[in-house]
């Protein structure tokens, strides 16, 4: 048994390790591993009857394929939101537009939580 709890602990390890951040996929992920151990339960709660057990173990992975597919396919096309959430995502965007254009001034450290007050227009007749 010292093999097998050896494995489990590497495992968590290496989990524990990843980070994805608050966006999409931070709060996905989650879930999916809620819907997993939900699995397991369902699939305990039904081994009296075992064509129910299958029946309801394949819909639930069939959702849970579905759901993780749809989750990854959106972060492949729009890895920002992705990865970021609410506040970030207004910063990158207020960092970006200040970047392209010129008469944008920020001159706030970025915060979060920030409103668009944080980014003034040089007053150049044109604002």
């Amino acid at each position: 048994m010292g093999w097998l709890e050896d494995k489990f602990q590497e495992f968590l390890t290496a989990v524990s390790r990843v980070k994805l951040g608050p966006g999409v996929l931070g709060t996905i992920v989650p879930i999916i591993t809620v819907g997993l151990i939900a699995i397991a339960a369902l699939v305990f709660a039904l081994s009296s009857n075992p064509l129910y057990a299958l029946i309801g173990l394949a819909i639930v992975i069939a959702f849970l394929v579905y759901a993780t597919e749809r989750t990854f396919r959106y972060a492949e096309k729009n890895p920002i939101p992705a990865l970021l959430s609410g506040g970030e995502i207004l910063q990158l965007i207020r960092d970006q537009t200040a970047a392209r254009d010129k008469s944008i001034v920020v001159e706030a450290k970025p915060e979060v939580g920030a409103s668009v007050s944080a980014i003034e227009h040089r007053g150049d007749g044109n604002a």
